[in-house]
């Protein structure tokens, strides 16, 4: 049986591949939402390597770092070997009631091809939260998305070359791309499928899965959300008890 798309896609080349120069931009803007460490308790979902998990400890928050993927991981526990780093798959959160926030960054959300699996993850997370604990997704906004549609894109790095192309669905708001990677003579190639969200969307599928959206951003810098800003930052709260 094939593997998930997601299961090989998040593995050694894209670690190499990963690069975000706004970083700790994006760590200061959390640390904003979420304000004073003061013993609270973060559940980063979709940790990756520890790319916003291991700041936030550095600055004294309560972090567990959550992900799927066994090559990342271990990059995430090489960087910081006393972090807390947990394998599992977020349609199935091992927490109950845990952690005041739970984030959601680099768009890690509609990775699945059924809408009951995406709705579950949602599900899962509001049960993560404490009672009037909060819920931070980063998402691309789909309107932008639309407006300014790049299908294909080419990126280097050292010897290696990278090709996306990308194709959308607007019946069934799925972003589908293909990645071939070029390293030297070899030739590595990844399939993608995400579901892209409105703010409508998601206001009924967080409040059918116990949130309310508190906030909407354009981005971590705090940017007025638009069609014009290539990000959607959603907080949500849980309001079921």
């Amino acid at each position: 049986m094939t593997n998930p798309w997601y299961v090989d896609y998040f593995g050694e080349d894209y670690y190499q591949f990963d690069h975000h120069e706004d970083t700790e931009l994006e760590v200061d803007g959390l640390a904003r939402l979420i304000g004073r460490p003061d013993g609270c308790g973060i559940l980063d979902l979709g940790c990756g390597y520890g790319r916003v998990s291991t700041p936030l400890r550095k600055r004294g928050y309560r972090v567990v770092g959550y992900d799927l993927s066994l090559p990342l991981l271990k990059r995430a526990r090489e960087g910081e070997p006393g972090g807390t780093w947990v394998r599992g798959d977020m349609c199935d959160l091992p927490f109950a009631a845990e952690f005041d926030w739970v984030i959601s960054l680099f768009s890690t959300m509609g990775y699945y091809e059924g809408e009951d699996e995406n709705f579950r993850v949602l599900r899962s997370i509001s049960e993560a939260l404490r009672p009037g604990g909060r819920f931070l997704c980063q998402l691309v906004n789909r309107d932008y998305l639309v407006r300014r549609f790049a299908a294909r894109e080419v990126h280097r790095r050292d010897d290696r070359i990278i090709l996306e192309e990308r194709e959308f669905d607007p019946v069934a708001n799925r972003v589908h791309t293909r990645t071939t990677v070029f390293d030297g003579a070899e030739r590595r190639e990844y399939q993608s499928s995400i579901r892209v969200y409105t703010v409508t969307e998601l206001d009924l599928l967080l409040a059918a899965a116990g949130m309310t959206i508190r906030e909407v951003h354009g981005g971590l810098d705090f940017r007025p959300y638009d069609w014009d800003t290539n990000q959607l930052v959603v907080v949500a709260e849980r309001t079921e008890q």
